[in-house]
């Protein structure tokens, strides 16, 4: 393995490298400009003494710098170490589940590769490597995710100078292969969605109506409170969210997705019977939907794989959890309900982002389509003649 040795001085950093079993420098003018460079001398211990106490001494008289007794060689980073400082950096500055969430990735699918390698050793043919071994065993958009997370601590290294390049620069991300198939939203059908109730029992069946009722994420459901429910004016107050707790804390709760996912929506009467139903087991509670343990969930995990369960005994085409709330959206959409309406309950950004999901179930029957048709043709002869 090639080495990397570097040296401070001032504003200038000097790297000396071993290339080819010789000692190269690598620094930068003061005016922006890289010189790089081979000494022609071998790469042994004798020769990196005279780089150190002669020729790079010379390199800063030469630019008119006061010579130096003793260069301060710059700390060498262990990846490991760097992803520590990297992540409390960045604990104040995203979501904390989120902060914890990357955490997870880069323990488990990248410290395990490079943890203790040195930040300055890593190039780009190995980390193209480790990409393609992970596109083995997870979809493009997994490997995308555990990518992201080690290219931001790169790039945190590179923009303090710990490595002259980001070597994940020079690796293509993986193209995502999404066919029709997984692009396409498939919601329940009335008939599907009633058999999955009929095979429910308990607070899961109460959770499932509720979510089709509502288009509530699952982490915003499993954060409500019944303060949230106002029952008089049929109104539900969505204000957290149910964020992924260190091993051996208690729940706990996080802001929402997005400012906009902070809303007010419909008690719906269907939602509304979902909750009636779930006060048999929970109404003394904090929390409306409690675990078997009547205890809040650490998250939605159990929830989606008594889901699955569930799917699976109703002899279903397997889908998530999270597809109860495309099949509210568009049930409600297909129904001629207000895009704006659907929109906001959704807690999307804003109306694009449910148009460009939803497109499909905007539908009109033919009469009422004729009719605006015909409509439009008379104001344009009207205005053709006058």
């Amino acid at each position: 393995m090639a080495k990397n040795i570097r040296f401070i001085y001032t504003d200038i950093k000097f790297t000396i490298k071993e290339r080819y079993n010789k000692w190269w420098l690598d620094f930068y003018l003061p005016d922006g400009k890289r010189i790089r460079r081979s000494t022609e001398l071998s790469s042994n211990q004798q020769n990196l003494t005279i780089i150190k106490r002669q020729i790079i001494p010379d390199i800063i008289i030469g630019l008119g710098k006061e010579p130096v007794e003793e260069l301060q060689q710059s700390k060498e980073w262990i990846l490991d170490e760097f992803a520590d400082e990297y992540f409390e950096l960045h604990s104040t500055q995203i979501r904390e589940h989120t902060n914890e969430k990357n955490k997870q990735h880069y323990k488990n699918h990248v410290s395990p590769y490079f943890g203790k390698r040195l930040i300055s050793s890593l190039t780009p043919i190995e980390l193209e490597k480790w990409q393609n071994r992970l596109l083995l065993k997870c979809r493009h958009l997994t490997v995308q995710k555990y990518r992201s997370v080690l290219y931001s601590i790169l790039q945190k290294a590179y923009n303090n100078d710990i490595i002259l390049k980001n070597p994940l620069e020079k690796v293509n991300a993986p193209k995502m292969q999404i066919n029709n198939q997984q692009k396409e939203v498939l919601p329940f059908t009335h008939k599907e969605l009633a058999l999955i109730l009929e095979n429910s029992s308990g607070y899961i069946k109460n959770f499932i109506s509720f979510m089709a009722a509502t288009g509530m994420r699952p982490g915003e459901i499993v954060a409500l409170k019944w303060s949230d429910v106002d029952f008089e004016r049929k109104m539900i107050s969505i204000e957290r969210t149910r964020v992924r707790s260190k091993k051996g804390e208690k729940p706990k709760d996080g802001l929402t997705k997005t400012m906009s996912s902070n809303r007010k929506i419909d008690l719906l009467p269907i939602a509304e019977q979902a909750l009636l139903e779930q006060m048999k087991f929970t109404a003394d509670a904090t929390y409306i939907f409690l675990n078997q343990s009547n205890e809040p969930f650490y998250g939605h995990d159990i929830i989606g794989k008594r889901f699955r369960e569930i799917i699976k005994q109703s002899g279903m085409k397997e889908r998530p959890l999270y597809n109860l709330r495309h099949t509210f959206a568009s049930q409600m959409i297909s129904q001629g309900v207000d895009i704006v309406w659907v929109s906001k309950t959704l807690g999307h950004k804003d109306v694009s982002i449910t148009l460009s999901t939803y497109t499909k179930f905007i539908q009109e029957d033919e009469a009422t389509r004729f009719q605006k048709l015909e409509k439009f043709g008379t104001i344009f002869d009207t205005l053709a003649n006058s």
